[in-house]
């Protein structure tokens, strides 16, 4: 009797275990991103900011992609123009707007719309990608996406966010949110067939160049002071830890697990920023919050074991064929 169907089971195992590992870990950073793009804020305007954290991650990616000499892969034409699509309106836009955004409405508010991102994600892999997208799915999905609102939502109101003041920021927010949902699915199929650091670097190199227009445009707002050394660090740390960190995490896992099961753990950036308040900020866990957690953490829970026990069915199935 041949041990292959075994052997596969047990590599896809430690592969997929790897990948849990590295989504959990990116979505954590990403969560625990905006208390410091706040502290960068204070010193540096906006699109500052997310250019020479770019800048910070690109140098990283490149001297990476230098001391690894991997062979790349052929890019297509197809390929290098998705690439271009990624880094711009995927990636660096979203990261602009969303700092933006966070500048002109409530934090609260900015926790609520980045709730868009995984229902995006969601609905564009079952759309193009032709993921499937089941009643237990939806079911795991439906528990991440209440137990982040039961987080989010116990300092405001869905209401809220129509609000006056803040229609601006919440607007730029919403859009944010929806073009994160697209990075995912546009980064699927190119993770299937590239190396993660070649992709992220050529991504990035396209964010970049496209992040010089704006940052240029508020050249002026740019003042030396005491607040420029903190921020400056700060923008260091959000490029090297999620720009470069989180994303290739994101990119490698991305390789082993299907876009709809990353639009689950994208729930876990709420639940980061509470344990970030608990932890460095002296905040109290309140009822809400640990009812949002437990949510969160059992949505995850189910959805990695439900995919699991797919990939293992598909697995003994093709063994027998």
């Amino acid at each position: 009797m041949s041990t292959a169907p075994a052997a596969l089971r047990t590599r896809w195992g430690g592969q997929r275990a790897l990948a849990v590992l590295s989504i959990v870990l990116a979505n954590v950073l990403g969560g625990v991103s905006y208390p410091a793009q706040k502290a960068a804020l204070a010193g540096l305007p906006p699109a500052t900011v997310t250019l020479l954290r770019n800048v910070v991650a690109l140098v990283a990616l490149a001297g990476c992609v230098r001391m690894r000499r991997v062979a790349p892969v052929a890019w297509t034409r197809a390929e290098s123009l998705r690439v271009v699509v990624l880094g711009a309106f995927a990636f660096a836009l979203p990261m602009w707007l969303g700092i933006v955004g966070v500048e002109r409405a409530s934090a609260s508010n900015a926790s609520i719309l980045i709730l868009l991102e995984p229902v995006t994600i969601v609905a564009i892999a079952w759309l193009v990608l032709g993921e499937r997208i089941g009643a237990l799915k939806l079911a795991s999905l439906s528990l991440g996406l209440f137990g982040a609102l039961a987080i989010v939502l116990e300092g405001s109101s869905l209401g809220d966010l129509m609000a006056g003041e803040h229609f601006t920021g919440n607007a730029l927010l919403a859009l944010h949110g929806i073009l994160w949902g697209c990075y995912t699915p546009l980064a699927k199929p190119l993770c299937e067939r590239h190396d993660p650091f070649d992709l992220c670097l050529r991504a990035t190199a396209v964010g970049v160049v496209a992040l010089i227009p704006a940052a240029l445009a508020e050249a002026g707002r740019i003042e030396t002071g005491p607040a420029l050394a903190p921020a400056l660090a700060w923008t260091v740390a959000l490029g090297l830890a999620v720009s470069f960190g989180g994303t290739l995490l994101w990119l490698a896992a991305l390789r082993h697990i299907p876009a709809t099961n990353v639009a689950g753990f994208v729930f876990l950036q709420p639940l980061a920023g509470v344990l970030v308040g608990i932890g460095l900020l002296g905040e109290r866990l309140s009822g809400a919050a640990l009812v949002g957690a437990a949510l969160i953490v059992a949505g995850v829970g189910f959805d990695v074991a439900l995919s699991s026990a797919r990939k293992d069915s598909d697995q003994s199935a093709d063994g027998f064929t």
